[in-house]
């Protein structure tokens, strides 16, 4: 499945909302036009329905229409209005002169309440508008009077009639016909417009990720540590993205700048083992010879070999701790009686090359919480670093403690042919200069494998300076929950 593209997904995304505002804001528009064009054709019909109302009048117990007569109304009303009464009592009705004998909607609202509603003229059947009512003729004082006179009483509310007057309204609706085309074809052009705006918007404001990108894609593998160059125009919310892939990328570099370096020396570690074993084989194959000597041959190929195996399970645990293949077990441990147990081991090493040792350790015992193989592990590397690595007839000081939150070991010695920087000591088979007086055989994993053990225990493990030609290695190890 293809990925998403971002310059498609914003404009799909922005055209489509600029779509939706523009449709709104037409139909908006349409609404209002039409509403005003509307309201101003019905506020005309409600205006002459109010005054041919006025125009039916109770006059000598008969009902007269004055717009017939030219009172109250002008002639253009008479010859091109549209209304038409009906008498609710008599049945009868009366047209404008313009209707002839064609007959409008009857119609009016609740209890004969004006009620505006569209209509289609009849005959012709186009559009109109009209309003229709109840009304009652109206009875003039001196007509009361005479009524009064007369004993002949009539009640206007007797005699009921409705009124329609309508008004054509073919000229509003094609304005309004006319006024949905030219929306509607803007509303396409704006969009149209806007979409072409949009993606060059897009294009410009995206172009610095672009050229991002391809400085990545271009990137050859000795430039990874190299700093990006960020473009001015780069968004601020991508220049901490780009900032942190920087910072990736030296990682990266980092790495495999270590790997190599660890294959390199992996290689020269593995190169020297197997080439004396070829040439103590090639000696001894070189001519015939006595039991005695196949036996010394083959003791030289033994211990080359438990050299190489040495190395090897160093390797392999070290492996096994980088990819967590065996989580560590952790559980309530005597740090002190770990510690005092290795010491005894490596005193007769100590011994021999005439470092003295000094300890601190407090009576009771030291209870932290880790994994006692990985412990025990950390704790020989350390003691073997020491004994090999220290000045002849020189001191080792191991102090033990406790605080309230850690256990901590720190074991130092005077030590010569340190790096500048000490963290270089952990790096995998970083080998130190050898001094005439070390006559031990060093992989270059210990101190790796300790700090890789130290890390998936929780603990921490650093090195540092306390004085001039003095290298302390600093054990911390999470104390167990309630210890004392």
């Amino acid at each position: 499945m293809k990925p998403p593209s971002l310059r498609r997904t914003l404009l799909l995304r922005c055209g489509f909302g600029v779509g939706i505002l523009l449709c709104l804001s037409s139909a908006g528009t349409y609404l209002i036009v039409r509403h005003g064009l509307l309201r101003e054709l019905d506020r005309s019909i409600t205006q002459t329905a109010a005054l041919l109302s006025n125009q039916v009048e109770l006059e000598n117990g008969k009902i007269t229409f004055e717009w017939q007569e030219g009172v109250g109304t002008n002639q253009a009303l008479q010859d091109s209005g549209l209304f038409q009464y009906w008498d609710e009592t008599t049945e009868t009705t009366t047209r404008s002169a313009r209707l002839g004998n064609l007959d409008l909607p009857k119609f009016s609202g609740a209890d004969g309440a004006p009620l505006l509603k569209e209509i289609q003229l009849p005959g012709s059947g186009r559009r109109a508008r009209a309003i229709g009512m109840r009304i009652y003729p109206f009875v003039l004082s001196e007509e009361s009077e005479r009524m009064k006179e007369t004993g002949r009483i009539i009640d206007p509310k007797s005699r009921p009639y409705i009124l329609v007057v309508a008004r054509d309204a073919t000229s509003p609706y094609r304005i309004l016909n006319r006024a949905r085309w030219i929306l509607g074809a803007g509303t396409l052009l704006t969009l149209v417009l806007g979409l072409l705006l949009i993606h060059r918007v897009i294009r410009i404001t995206l172009q610095p990720i672009d050229e991002l990108a391809l400085q990545m894609k271009e990137r050859a593998a000795h430039q990874l540590d190299s700093a990006l160059e960020l473009p001015s125009e780069l968004p601020v919310e991508l220049m901490e993205l780009a900032e942190n892939f920087d910072t990736l990328l030296a990682r990266v570099a980092a790495i495999r700048e270590r790997e190599r370096d660890f294959i390199r020396h992996a290689a020269h570690e593995l190169r020297t083992p197997i080439a004396g074993l070829r040439a103590t084989t090639d000696l001894a194959l070189s001519q015939p010879r006595g039991a005695a000597a196949y036996a010394a041959h083959l003791a030289t190929c033994q211990k080359t070999a438990i050299e190489l195996r040495e190395l090897v399970k160093r390797l392999s645990a070290l492996s096994r701790i980088d990819q967590a293949c065996a989580p560590p077990l952790l559980e309530p441990l005597d740090v002190a009686g770990i510690l005092t147990d290795h010491l005894d081991a490596f005193m007769p090493r100590f011994q021999e090359r005439g470092l003295q040792v000094e300890h601190d350790f407090p009576a009771g015992p030291l209870t932290a919480i880790g994994d006692v193989t990985l412990l025990k592990i950390i704790l020989n590397n350390l003691l073997d670093n020491a004994v090999s690595h220290a000045t002849p007839e020189s001191e080792v000081v191991i102090h033990a403690s406790a605080t309230v939150k850690h256990v901590e070991i720190r074991i130092s010695n005077r030590a010569e042919n340190l790096p500048d920087n000490l963290e270089r000591l952990f790096e995998p088979l970083f080998r130190r200069e050898t001094s005439p007086s070390d006559a031990e055989t060093h992989l270059g994993i210990g101190l790796t494998l300790s700090l890789e053990a130290a890390t998936a225990t929780g603990a921490t493990l650093q090195a540092r300076r306390p004085a001039t030609g003095w290298i302390e290695f600093v054990l911390r190890i999470n104390r167990a929950a309630g210890a004392v």
